[in-house]
C-alpha cells in the first residue's frame, strides 16, 4: 500500500504538468520567461477534467489516481522542483521532483516520484492551467485535458 501513494501522487504531478499553451489567436509566442512566471506565480488545484474539446468528464468515470489530483494542489518552483501539497492535510507535502518547459515552451518535462514525461501544455495563463494527458475514462485510455486553477 506504501508504494500506491507514492505512484499515484507521481502519477499526478505529471497530469498536472501536462498541457500549458498561451491562448490563441494575435497573441505573441510564449517565451520560456513568461511560462515559468505564470507556472510559479500560483498553486494549481485541479478543478476540472475534460475531453479535449471541452466537455466535462464526471469524476467516477476517472480512474483513482486522476480523482486523486482532486485533493492537492501543485506548486512549481522557480527553481525547477514540483510538490503536490494535499490541501486536506494542512498542505502537506506528498510528493514531489522536477519540472522543466521544453524548448519550444509548448510542454513540459516532468520527472516525479514513479512517473516521468513531456506532457503539452493546452493553455496556460493567469487564471488557468490545462495539461493534455492519456488517461483512463470507463477503463479505457483516453485524451483528457486536465483543467488547474489557481489555489486560494
Amino acid at each position: 500500500m506504501n508504494i500506491v501513494r507514492p505512484l499515484v501522487v507521481a502519477f499526478v504531478l505529471v497530469t498536472l504538468i501536462i498541457g500549458c499553451k498561451g491562448s490563441g489567436g494575435e497573441t505573441p509566442e510564449p517565451t520560456q520567461a513568461s511560462q515559468t512566471e505564470l507556472l510559479v506565480a500560483n498553486n494549481w488545484q485541479t478543478k476540472q477534467v475534460t475531453t479535449p474539446d471541452g466537455q466535462e468528464i464526471n469524476e467516477g468515470r476517472l480512474n483513482l489516481v486522476t480523482q486523486y489530483l482532486f485533493g492537492l494542489n501543485m506548486q512549481f518552483r522557480q527553481d525547477g522542483s514540483v510538490r503536490a501539497l494535499d490541501f486536506k492535510q494542512s498542505n502537506k507535502v506528498v510528493n514531489g521532483g522536477s519540472w522543466a518547459l521544453a524548448a519550444d515552451n509548448k510542454s513540459i518535462d516532468v520527472d516525479v516520484t514513479g512517473f516521468k514525461g513531456n506532457f503539452p501544455i493546452v493553455r496556460l495563463d493567469r487564471s488557468n492551467l490545462i495539461l493534455r494527458q492519456t488517461a483512463p475514462v470507463d477503463g479505457k485510455n483516453a485524451e483528457i485535458n486536465l483543467v488547474f486553477v489557481p489555489a486560494l
